[in-house]
C-alpha cells in the first residue's frame, strides 16, 4: 500500500501495527518443516488454536481497550457490549468534556430470588427445576439506587480496593454490573448524563456476522506468542510427542508471552513522572 492510500483511507489508519489471524495461520503453516510434529494438522485446527490464542492474549497482554458512550435515560441501565470481558473505567462526561470516574457499588445485590412456600420450602416446576422470581426487570422502577454518606468534595479519579465499597467515598455517582442480566445499573444522581464505558474486549467479536479471519487482528508484537501457543496446544495431547518437547513448547510460549506483554505495556518515564507529580503535597482538611 502506498503512503497516500494509507493517509486517504481512514479505515487503514493504525492498521499497519497489526497482523491478521489469516496471516498468522498462513505464516505458521508455511514455515513448518516436513518433520515437524504439527506438519500433518489441518488448517482448521490451526485456526481454532489461533482464535484461542488471540482470546487468551487480548485479556492481559494486548488488552484491546474499547470505549463506548451513550446518554443514560430514566431506566438507569446500560446493556453490556457483546465482547465485554471486564471494565476498566466507567465515567460520566461534563459540559467541558472532562471524565468523572464512578465507583462500583458492592452493596447492590444481583442474586437470583428462589420462590418458597409458607413453610420456606423451595418450589419446583414440573421438570424439577427451582422456581425463580421473574418479576425483576431492569427498569426505572427497580434499577435505581442512591448512595448515602459520600464525601461532598469533588473527585476526578479513584483507585479500586478489594472488598471496599468506594461508592460511599466518591461523589461522582456509582454503578453495579449485573452479569446475569447483562446490564450495568447506575445510581440516580447520574440520570441523563453521558456515560463512557471503557472495557477490555476479547478481540474476536467483529460486530456482525460474515467477516472473515482476515478481519481479526492482533498487534505484531504478539504474533510470536500466538504461533508458540498454536504449536504448544497442537502437540499437548499427542502421544507420539516426547514429554520434554511438550514442556519446551509450554516454556517457549510463556517466554514469548512475557516479552510481548513487556513490549506492549511498558511504562514510559514521562508517565511515571506524571503519576508521581504532586504526591508530596499536603492535603488541606
Amino acid at each position: 500500500m502506498a503512503a497516500f492510500e494509507y493517509y486517504e483511507d481512514p479505515n487503514e489508519w493504525g492498521n499497519y501495527q497489526n497482523v491478521t489471524l489469516e496471516e498468522i495461520v498462513s505464516n505458521y503453516m508455511g514455515t513448518g518443516d516436513p518433520d515437524d510434529y504439527t506438519s500433518t494438522v489441518s488448517r482448521s485446527q490451526v485456526v481454532t488454536q489461533a482464535r484461542r490464542a488471540i482470546q487468551e492474549l487480548y485479556f492481559d497482554v494486548v488488552r484491546d481497550n474499547k470505549a463506548i458512550s451513550l446518554e443514560l435515560d430514566s431506566r438507569l441501565t446500560v446493556v453490556l457490549p457483546p465482547d465485554f470481558i471486564d471494565y476498566i473505567r466507567i465515567s460520566w462526561v461534563d459540559a467541558h468534556g472532562q471524565l468523572h470516574p464512578m465507583a462500583a457499588n458492592t452493596n447492590k445485590t444481583t442474586a437470583n430470588t428462589y420462590l418458597q412456600d409458607h413453610a420456606y420450602n423451595l418450589l419446583f416446576d414440573e421438570d424439577g427445576y427451582v422456581l425463580e422470581d421473574s418479576s425483576y426487570v431492569p427498569s426505572a422502577g427497580n434499577a435505581q439506587f442512591t448512595d448515602k454518606g459520600r464525601a461532598s468534595a469533588p473527585c476526578n479519579s479513584y483507585t479500586f480496593v478489594p472488598n471496599i465499597n468506594l461508592s460511599n467515598i466518591y461523589s461522582n455517582g456509582s454503578f453495579n454490573i449485573d452479569k446475569q442480566s447483562g446490564v450495568i445499573q447506575f445510581s440516580s444522581d447520574v440520570e441523563s448524563k453521558t456515560i463512557v464505558l471503557e472495557y477490555v474486549s476479547d478481540g474476536l467479536y467483529l460486530g456482525y456476522a460474515g467477516k472473515t479471519d482476515g478481519d481479526i487482528t492482533i498487534h505484531k508484537f504478539a504474533e510470536t506468542a500466538v504461533m508458540d501457543y498454536i504449536y504448544w496446544q497442537l502437540i499437548i495431547k499427542r502421544r507420539n510427542v516426547p514429554a520434554n518437547e511438550k514442556a519446551r513448547a509450554r516454556k517457549e510460549y510463556y517466554n514469548s508471552r512475557r516479552i510481548s506483554k513487556r513490549r506492549l505495556n511498558g511504562m514510559k518515564i514521562a508517565e511515571i513522572i506524571q503519576a508521581f507529580k504532586g504526591q508530596s503535597r499536603w492535603i488541606k482538611q
